[in-house]
Protein backbone atom coordinates (compact mmCIF):
# COMPACT_ATOMS: atom_id res chain seq x y z
CA UNK A 1 0.00 0.00 0.00
CA UNK A 2 1.00 3.73 -0.78
CA UNK A 3 2.20 5.72 2.11
CA UNK A 4 1.26 9.51 1.56
CA UNK A 5 4.25 11.19 4.37
CA UNK A 6 2.68 14.61 5.41
CA UNK A 7 2.23 17.40 7.85
CA UNK A 8 -0.79 16.77 10.92
CA UNK A 9 -4.24 18.42 9.91
CA UNK A 10 -4.41 21.90 11.17
CA UNK A 11 -6.80 25.17 10.90
CA UNK A 12 -10.34 23.00 9.55
CA UNK A 13 -8.58 21.58 6.53
CA UNK A 14 -7.70 18.58 5.35
CA UNK A 15 -4.03 19.78 5.87
CA UNK A 16 -2.53 22.85 6.17
CA UNK A 17 -0.28 22.00 3.37
CA UNK A 18 -1.82 22.59 -0.29
CA UNK A 19 0.78 20.69 -1.63
CA UNK A 20 -0.29 17.80 1.22
CA UNK A 21 -4.12 18.27 -0.12
CA UNK A 22 -3.50 18.13 -3.66
CA UNK A 23 -1.08 15.10 -3.09
CA UNK A 24 -3.74 13.54 -1.19
CA UNK A 25 -6.45 14.01 -3.48
CA UNK A 26 -4.61 12.89 -6.58
CA UNK A 27 -4.42 9.52 -4.70
CA UNK A 28 -7.82 9.94 -4.25
CA UNK A 29 -8.98 10.87 -7.85
CA UNK A 30 -6.74 7.98 -8.78
CA UNK A 31 -8.90 5.47 -6.76
CA UNK A 32 -5.85 4.00 -5.11
CA UNK A 33 -5.47 2.54 -1.57
CA UNK A 34 -3.20 4.38 0.83
CA UNK A 35 -2.31 5.05 4.15
CA UNK A 36 -1.06 8.77 5.76
CA UNK A 37 1.76 8.88 7.55
CA UNK A 38 2.11 12.14 9.81
CA UNK A 39 5.54 14.22 10.13
CA UNK A 40 5.93 17.67 11.62
CA UNK A 41 9.41 17.97 10.10
CA UNK A 42 9.47 18.45 6.65
CA UNK A 43 13.25 17.50 6.84
CA UNK A 44 12.14 13.79 7.19
CA UNK A 45 10.92 14.13 3.50
CA UNK A 46 13.48 12.90 0.85
CA UNK A 47 13.85 16.74 -0.62
CA UNK A 48 13.72 17.85 2.96
CA UNK A 49 9.96 19.18 2.32
CA UNK A 50 6.40 17.41 2.32
CA UNK A 51 4.68 15.93 1.31
CA UNK A 52 6.28 12.44 -0.05
CA UNK A 53 4.92 8.82 -0.73
CA UNK A 54 6.40 5.81 -0.71
CA UNK A 55 5.17 3.27 -2.75
CA UNK A 56 6.88 -0.06 -3.30
CA UNK A 57 9.76 0.91 -1.22
CA UNK A 58 10.40 3.88 -3.57
CA UNK A 59 10.02 7.12 -2.00
CA UNK A 60 8.67 10.02 -4.42
CA UNK A 61 8.44 13.77 -3.27
CA UNK A 62 6.90 17.08 -4.33
CA UNK A 63 3.31 16.80 -5.09
CA UNK A 64 3.86 17.72 -8.87
CA UNK A 65 6.13 14.67 -9.57
CA UNK A 66 3.86 12.34 -7.21
CA UNK A 67 1.22 13.09 -10.22
CA UNK A 68 4.16 12.06 -12.49
CA UNK A 69 4.64 9.12 -10.64
CA UNK A 70 0.91 8.07 -10.22
CA UNK A 71 0.61 8.93 -14.16
CA UNK A 72 3.50 6.65 -15.56
CA UNK A 73 2.72 4.02 -12.85
CA UNK A 74 -0.08 3.35 -12.74
CA UNK A 75 -1.61 4.74 -15.88
CA UNK A 76 -3.51 7.18 -15.09
CA UNK A 77 -4.95 10.26 -16.86
CA UNK A 78 -5.86 12.79 -14.88
CA UNK A 79 -6.56 15.31 -17.30
CA UNK A 80 -8.68 12.36 -19.90
CA UNK A 81 -11.71 14.59 -21.94
CA UNK A 82 -9.95 17.75 -21.99
CA UNK A 83 -8.94 18.63 -24.95
CA UNK A 84 -5.32 19.72 -26.41
CA UNK A 85 -6.16 23.51 -25.44
CA UNK A 86 -8.18 22.70 -21.93
CA UNK A 87 -5.23 20.86 -20.93
CA UNK A 88 -3.04 23.58 -21.24
CA UNK A 89 -5.13 26.14 -19.56
CA UNK A 90 -5.46 23.52 -16.61
CA UNK A 91 -1.90 23.45 -16.70
CA UNK A 92 -1.11 27.18 -16.61
CA UNK A 93 -3.69 28.02 -14.04
CA UNK A 94 -1.92 24.57 -11.86
CA UNK A 95 1.24 26.82 -11.89
CA UNK A 96 -0.78 30.28 -11.01
CA UNK A 97 -1.99 28.97 -8.13
CA UNK A 98 1.34 26.75 -7.01
CA UNK A 99 4.11 29.33 -8.16
CA UNK A 100 2.23 32.87 -6.88
CA UNK A 101 -1.41 32.69 -4.95
CA UNK A 102 0.09 29.95 -2.68
CA UNK A 103 3.22 32.15 -1.52
CA UNK A 104 0.28 35.05 -0.94
CA UNK A 105 -0.92 32.25 1.43
CA UNK A 106 2.03 31.66 3.19
CA UNK A 107 2.61 35.48 3.29
CA UNK A 108 -0.67 36.37 5.20
CA UNK A 109 -0.16 32.91 7.37
CA UNK A 110 3.69 33.75 8.82
CA UNK A 111 4.11 37.50 7.81
CA UNK A 112 0.90 39.44 8.57
CA UNK A 113 0.68 40.47 11.61
CA UNK A 114 -2.52 40.25 12.47
CA UNK A 115 -2.34 36.32 11.86
CA UNK A 116 0.79 35.44 13.06
CA UNK A 117 -0.21 34.50 16.51
CA UNK A 118 -2.62 32.29 15.33
CA UNK A 119 0.74 30.12 13.28
CA UNK A 120 2.89 30.78 16.59
CA UNK A 121 0.23 29.13 19.00
CA UNK A 122 -0.67 26.19 17.07
CA UNK A 123 2.74 25.39 15.74
CA UNK A 124 4.95 26.16 18.91
CA UNK A 125 2.42 26.29 21.25
CA UNK A 126 3.49 22.86 23.08
CA UNK A 127 7.14 23.97 23.51
CA UNK A 128 8.53 25.02 26.31
CA UNK A 129 8.46 28.99 26.81
CA UNK A 130 12.44 29.22 26.19
CA UNK A 131 12.94 27.27 23.85
CA UNK A 132 9.46 28.81 21.87
CA UNK A 133 10.77 31.99 22.25
CA UNK A 134 13.87 30.50 20.05
CA UNK A 135 12.50 28.22 17.98
CA UNK A 136 9.39 30.57 16.09
CA UNK A 137 11.14 33.95 15.42
CA UNK A 138 14.13 31.80 13.46
CA UNK A 139 11.33 29.91 11.13
CA UNK A 140 9.47 32.67 10.52
CA UNK A 141 13.00 34.35 9.51
CA UNK A 142 13.47 31.21 7.02
CA UNK A 143 9.74 31.79 5.76
CA UNK A 144 10.35 36.03 5.13
CA UNK A 145 13.62 34.77 3.28
CA UNK A 146 12.00 32.16 1.44
CA UNK A 147 9.26 34.89 -0.17
CA UNK A 148 11.80 37.63 -1.00
CA UNK A 149 13.67 35.00 -2.68
CA UNK A 150 10.87 34.23 -4.55
CA UNK A 151 10.62 37.61 -5.14
CA UNK A 152 6.53 38.30 -3.64
CA UNK A 153 8.03 38.76 -0.50
CA UNK A 154 9.85 42.35 -1.53
CA UNK A 155 6.67 43.68 -2.20
CA UNK A 156 4.34 45.87 0.26
CA UNK A 157 1.39 44.08 1.71
CA UNK A 158 -0.82 46.17 -0.30
CA UNK A 159 0.36 45.25 -3.47
CA UNK A 160 0.77 41.22 -2.32
CA UNK A 161 -3.02 41.02 -1.51
CA UNK A 162 -3.38 42.94 -4.88
CA UNK A 163 -1.91 39.99 -6.59
CA UNK A 164 -3.92 37.80 -4.75
CA UNK A 165 -6.94 39.25 -5.25
CA UNK A 166 -6.85 39.17 -9.37
CA UNK A 167 -5.33 35.80 -8.79
CA UNK A 168 -8.61 34.74 -7.42
CA UNK A 169 -11.12 36.87 -9.65
CA UNK A 170 -9.33 34.66 -12.55
CA UNK A 171 -9.79 31.67 -10.66
CA UNK A 172 -13.24 32.11 -10.12
CA UNK A 173 -13.92 33.23 -13.93
CA UNK A 174 -12.51 30.07 -14.96
CA UNK A 175 -14.54 28.12 -12.71
CA UNK A 176 -17.64 30.21 -13.60
CA UNK A 177 -21.13 27.64 -13.06
CA UNK A 178 -18.82 24.30 -13.55
CA UNK A 179 -19.30 21.89 -11.10
CA UNK A 180 -15.42 20.84 -11.21
CA UNK A 181 -12.52 23.50 -12.44
CA UNK A 182 -12.82 22.36 -16.27
CA UNK A 183 -15.82 20.98 -16.69
CA UNK A 184 -18.42 18.34 -15.72
CA UNK A 185 -16.01 15.97 -14.86
CA UNK A 186 -12.75 16.49 -12.26
CA UNK A 187 -9.49 16.75 -13.64
CA UNK A 188 -6.07 17.16 -12.35
CA UNK A 189 -6.07 20.81 -11.80
CA UNK A 190 -8.81 20.47 -9.04
CA UNK A 191 -6.28 18.83 -6.79
CA UNK A 192 -4.49 22.13 -6.85
CA UNK A 193 -7.49 24.29 -7.45
CA UNK A 194 -9.55 22.59 -4.05
CA UNK A 195 -6.39 22.30 -2.05
CA UNK A 196 -5.47 25.85 -2.65
CA UNK A 197 -9.01 27.75 -1.88
CA UNK A 198 -10.23 25.28 0.71
CA UNK A 199 -6.83 26.55 2.73
CA UNK A 200 -7.46 30.33 1.54
CA UNK A 201 -11.65 30.11 2.95
CA UNK A 202 -11.85 27.51 5.87
CA UNK A 203 -8.68 28.45 8.12
CA UNK A 204 -9.07 31.53 10.20
CA UNK A 205 -6.36 33.75 8.69
CA UNK A 206 -8.36 36.48 7.61
CA UNK A 207 -7.16 38.80 5.01
CA UNK A 208 -8.45 40.82 1.99
CA UNK A 209 -7.47 38.10 -0.13
CA UNK A 210 -9.64 35.53 1.72
CA UNK A 211 -12.71 38.06 2.17
CA UNK A 212 -12.58 38.02 -1.45
CA UNK A 213 -13.04 34.32 -1.97
CA UNK A 214 -15.99 34.78 -0.01
CA UNK A 215 -17.11 36.90 -1.67
CA UNK A 216 -17.41 34.60 -4.75
CA UNK A 217 -19.87 31.90 -4.09
CA UNK A 218 -18.72 29.38 -7.22
CA UNK A 219 -15.60 29.34 -4.79
CA UNK A 220 -17.08 29.19 -1.69
CA UNK A 221 -19.70 26.48 -3.33
CA UNK A 222 -16.74 24.60 -4.97
CA UNK A 223 -14.86 24.29 -1.91
CA UNK A 224 -17.89 23.12 -0.18
CA UNK A 225 -18.70 20.83 -2.96
CA UNK A 226 -15.00 19.05 -3.55
CA UNK A 227 -14.66 18.96 0.50
CA UNK A 228 -17.72 17.05 0.92
CA UNK A 229 -17.38 14.66 -2.30
CA UNK A 230 -13.44 14.21 -1.48
CA UNK A 231 -12.88 14.45 2.56
CA UNK A 232 -16.03 14.15 3.93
Amino acid sequence: MIRLLQFPPAFNVPNPSPFCVKAELLLKMAGLPYECVVLSDPRKGPKGKLPAIEDDGEIIGDSEIIRWHIERKYKVDFDRGLSEVERATAYAFARLLEERTYWVLVYHRWIAEANWPIIRRAFFGSLPPVVRDIVAPLLRRKVRRDLRGHGLGRHAQAEINEMGIRDLRAIATQLGDKPYFMGAEPSGVDATAFATVVNIIDPPFDSPVRQEALGHANLVGYSKRLRAKYFA
